[in-house]
C-alpha cells in the first residue's frame, strides 16, 4: 500500500515538469518569431501609406544581397500588385502582378523541366533592379534547388543546386 502512495508524488512532478518545458518552448518559439511578425506588421504598414493597397494577401521575406519586402495584396481599384520594400523602407516599388507571370506558371514552369520533388518556397522579389520569382525545391535526390524566374518573360535566369 505504501507504494502506491509514493507514485503519485513522482507522477505529479513530472506532470508538472513537462508543462514547464512545454510551456518554456512555446515562449521561446514565440519569442524568436516577435521580429519576423513585426517586420511583417511595419511592411503592410508601409505598403498600405505609400501605395493604394487595401487588402492584404501575403508578406514574405525576400533576401539576395540585402533584405527587402514583398507585399501583395488588391488595391482600391481591384488591381493586383506587389508593393516591394527595401529592410529600411526608404525605397518602394510596386508592380502590377499582371505585368509578368503569376506564381503558379512561375511553379510549374519549374515543373516541367525539373525532377522535382516538393516547392519548399516561392518568392517574388527585385535583383539588379529586374522583378523575378525565386522557387526553391527538393528534387529527386533530395538536392536543394534554387531558381530565379524572370517576372516578366517566365524564362530562367539562373539556377543554383547543393549537394
Amino acid at each position: 500500500m505504501t507504494e502506491k502512495k509514493n507514485k503519485h508524488p513522482f507522477l505529479l512532478i513530472i506532470c508538472i515538469g513537462l508543462a514547464i518545458i512545454i510551456g518554456s518552448l512555446m515562449i521561446i518559439v514565440n519569442e524568436i518569431n516577435r521580429p519576423i511578425r513585426h517586420d511583417n506588421q511595419v511592411a503592410t504598414e508601409i505598403a498600405k501609406k505609400k501605395t493604394n493597397l487595401k487588402n492584404i494577401d501575403r508578406v514574405t521575406r525576400f533576401v539576395y544581397n540585402e533584405v527587402g519586402y514583398t507585399v501583395s495584396g488588391t488595391s482600391a481599384d481591384g488591381t493586383s500588385l506587389f508593393v516591394v520594400i527595401t529592410d529600411d523602407g526608404k525605397q518602394v516599388t510596386v508592380y502590377n502582378q499582371n505585368s509578368g507571370i503569376d506564381e503558379q506558371k512561375a511553379i510549374s514552369s519549374i515543373e516541367k523541366s525539373s525532377n522535382l520533388k516538393k516547392i519548399t518556397s516561392s518568392r517574388f522579389g527585385i535583383i539588379k533592379d529586374k522583378p523575378v520569382w525565386i522557387i526553391s525545391y527538393l528534387d529527386q535526390k533530395d538536392n536543394l534547388v534554387i531558381k530565379t524566374i524572370d517576372f516578366k518573360t517566365g524564362k530562367e535566369i539562373k539556377s543554383i543546386t547543393t549537394y
